[in-house]
């Protein structure tokens, strides 16, 4: 048979998948909208283990992975689409936010870190010895900001104020670059309360997986078929019952008054161990 010949068959079994692609997805859209009348969970691990197992059931061993794969794939698809739907039939985000600018006129900083103040006159600038003194003036209403270098690019990333961010549930409002002897740092400013503009490009999360094989790869292939880049991740682990895990920060480009994007965050609320959104803003993706 020459290769013409089983491009031919190829092609014609493209087109049968096509079809039958089709029809799982009429399906699963029936799916969402029982599901939506009910509020019953999209994602159900165990059943989908079930299924895994019938259908790799007297496979040939040499396919056996690549066939498992195959329908994991699928059922990562149809997830996806009804999670789509189900925002669609019944509001169900789970993130409260304000669609307004934040009103900021009392930032406070770390002393030490003043020198890189981002669109506020020093002299109007709280300063104070720690971190967790920021977050106690926010939390007191002394201050209505806090502003701090959460990161310096290609270096690394400052852990006490992600721990700040994270323990105190704070939320990045602003983010500028500071250029300052060749080196690059991210200024972020940050509030007690989410905040969602039209013009914001990054949303910054923190999420854990679970610690098993491929874990980590789904949850990136769930970002990626929403088309969504992401701009920073990194880990850091964790002590959890007898073993470690890892937390991971992650900064999308998204925004969460897109349909879409929210339809990411809901199912990765959903299909994450944990999930915390950690910021909403705009900044310069020239880095």
């Amino acid at each position: 048979m020459e290769l013409s010949e089983v491009r031919v068959n190829i092609d014609r079994v493209d087109r049968e998948i096509r079809a039958l692609f089709i029809e799982r997805m009429e399906l699963a859209d029936q799916v969402a909208r029982i599901k939506a009348e009910t509020a019953d969970m999209i994602y159900k691990p165990d059943r989908e283990q079930s299924i895994i197992q019938k259908q790799t059931e007297g496979i040939d061993p040499s396919l056996l992975r690549e066939y498992t794969a195959l329908i994991k794939r699928i059922m990562e698809v149809s997830r996806k689409y009804q999670y789509g739907r189900t925002m669609e039939l019944r509001e169900c985000f789970p993130f409260t936010y304000l669609e307004e600018k934040p009103q900021i006129a009392r930032p406070a900083m770390v002393k030490e870190e003043l020198y890189s103040c981002q669109g506020f006159s020093r002299d109007a600038v709280m300063t104070v010895d720690s971190y967790s003194q920021v977050g106690e003036m926010i939390t007191s209403k002394e201050a209505d900001a806090g502003m701090g270098i959460i990161e310096e690019i290609g270096v690394g990333v400052s852990d006490e104020l992600h721990n700040l961010l994270v323990s105190q549930g704070l939320y990045i409002v602003d983010c500028r670059i500071l250029e300052e002897r060749g080196a690059r740092k991210k200024v972020v400013t940050f509030t007690d309360q989410l905040y969602v503009l039209p013009e914001h490009n990054r949303v910054k999360i923190l999420f854990e997986c679970p610690n098993r094989s491929g874990s980590l790869g789904s949850i990136l292939s769930m970002i990626s078929d929403y088309g969504v880049n992401l701009t920073e991740i990194h880990s850091r682990p964790f002590r959890q019952d007898d073993s470690w895990n890892y937390k991971f920060f992650a900064e999308l480009d998204a925004n969460i008054g897109s349909k879409d994007h929210r339809a990411l965050l809901f199912q990765l609320s959903q299909e994450t161990m944990y999930l915390q959104i950690l910021g909403s803003y705009y900044c310069d993706g020239d880095f």
